[in-house]
């Protein structure tokens, strides 16, 4: 990437604090309200963003619906987009309030028997994973809950956001003395490194991925997309399995769980593409 290429995609300081105050100022009031005053407010205000100021956003929301095949029909896109900036108006205030409203303790486990009999036993000899999670519920929960409750400290890797001084504010909420993150760049030898300790890692796999990040190409709803390799290769490296897991709001509302699929196992057989 040329040095013009990449100044042209960096934010202007002004930009980054008319960004910034806003955030903050949310931020101090989500903290200070109670949770159901803050879950209404934040749904308000993403349900104007919906509607009036991040309309580059949400019309692309629809338009993927429908190429997708998710949606069949237009006004089911557009409450099926509604719904999802509504999620992430629950996952800001559960961003800024983890610390207040989220036991750790009260997160539990479903989904696949086997994969919680062969790593996830409590109290027994947890092993060391390499988690595959998505953009789902609550991602940002996933980290801290699972080194807390299974006794093994968790490294995840992350983007860098666009605005440093609120990736800052979102980077406190993520990390703690069991959770650490590093960043995408130069990550995958953080990650390496982290599984050779007895660390569990964790990658949210649902982002597109270049050439140039290593990405192979596959299909996402009937399309072509690419996908990220490198939960395959640190499997192939380190013999470590991979753990496919989303956090969701439990359907009563009261607290998250874990839904994990079946361990993923493969025996190297020389053919690195393969």
């Amino acid at each position: 990437m040329s040095k013009r290429k990449k100044n042209r995609k960096e934010k202007s300081k002004l930009r980054i604090w008319a960004e910034y105050i806003p955030f903050r100022i949310f931020l101090e009031i989500v903290r200070l309200i109670p949770t159901k005053v803050a879950y209404a407010l934040s749904s308000f205000i993403f349900r104007m963003m919906f509607l009036f100021f991040d309309r580059k956003h949400s019309k692309r929301s629809v338009e993927h619906l429908m190429h997708a095949g998710v949606a069949s029909t237009k006004e089911e896109a557009v409450e099926i987009a509604r719904r999802a900036y509504h999620n992430f108006s629950m996952l800001l205030v559960e961003i800024f309030k983890m610390d207040q409203i989220i036991d750790l303790d009260s997160v539990t486990i479903t989904g696949s028997e086997s994969a919680i009999k062969e790593a996830c036993i409590h109290g027994g000899d947890n092993i060391n994973l390499i988690i595959v999670t998505a953009h789902y519920g609550n991602w940002e929960l996933a980290g801290s809950a699972w080194a807390h409750n299974f006794g093994i400290p968790m490294v995840s890797i992350m983007r860098k956001f666009g605005n440093p001084l609120i990736g800052e504010c979102i980077l406190k909420s993520r990390q703690s003395d069991i959770h650490q993150c590093v960043y995408k760049e130069g990550g995958i030898k953080g990650l390496l490194k982290a599984l050779r300790g007895g660390k569990t890692i964790a990658i949210l796999a649902d982002q597109h991925a270049s050439t140039r990040e290593g990405g192979i190409e596959t299909k996402f709803f009937g399309h072509p997309c690419r996908t990220h390799t490198s939960p395959a290769i640190l499997h192939l490296k380190t013999g470590i399995p991979i753990l496919p897991l989303v956090t969701r709001r439990k359907p009563n509302g009261n607290g998250f769980e874990f839904v994990v699929s079946d361990l993923i196992k493969y025996e190297p057989t020389g053919d690195k593409q393969a």
